[in-house]
């Protein structure tokens, strides 16, 4: 029996000493329960490699629906006119689907104005981006709520691409 326990040991991960019987049954127990959780994450794994990605249009339209549960309209992606508001837009870029907050055309236009003129102290400007990171730091907050993944989009512009749709029911 004491082979037993030496070898059971040498393979084992590390358990304090066991003291007598019902520690040493405690180990083994621990041990087993152990290995079954390292096979089944490699098995969760190797389905997870399986899986067919979802197409960006079926992604698309569960971000809508997700955002229009958190109560925000999503608009077009395209420049908004005078009379349109803004707010979040997604939609699909170079086959990724893309979440963004657009500032209501009025903010949009004033900014733009100060750009073009070097005010970068100006309040337009200041709004305008405050704004927009905030928006866009919520957002970032509402969507891995849903349990997207996301990242940034690249060249430090604002929005977040979505990575893999949600693993859990709509809410």
């Amino acid at each position: 029996m004491e082979a037993d326990c030496d070898s059971y040991r040498s393979s084992a991960p590390p358990y304090p000493d066991p003291k007598n019987d019902a520690e040493r049954e405690a180990n083994r127990r621990a041990a087993d329960d152990y290995q079954q959780q390292e096979e089944e994450a490699a098995t969760l794994l190797h389905l997870a490699e399986e899986l067919v990605p979802v197409a960006p249009e079926l992604l698309l339209e569960q971000v809508r629906l997700d955002l229009a549960a958190a109560s925000f309209h999503v608009a077009p992606p395209q420049p908004l006119t005078d009379e349109e508001q803004g707010g979040v837009a997604a939609y699909i870029d170079d086959g990724q689907v893309v979440v963004d907050w657009l500032p209501h055309a009025r903010l949009d236009r004033a900014a733009l104005t100060t750009a073009d003129n070097d005010g970068t102290d100006d309040e337009d400007a200041v709004r305008y981006y405050a704004v927009r990171n905030a928006m866009d730091t919520a957002l970032a907050a509402i969507l891995t709520g849903f349990r997207y993944t996301i990242r940034r989009q690249p060249h430090a512009r604002l929005g977040h691409i979505i990575g893999q749709p949600p693993t859990t029911p709509n809410v």
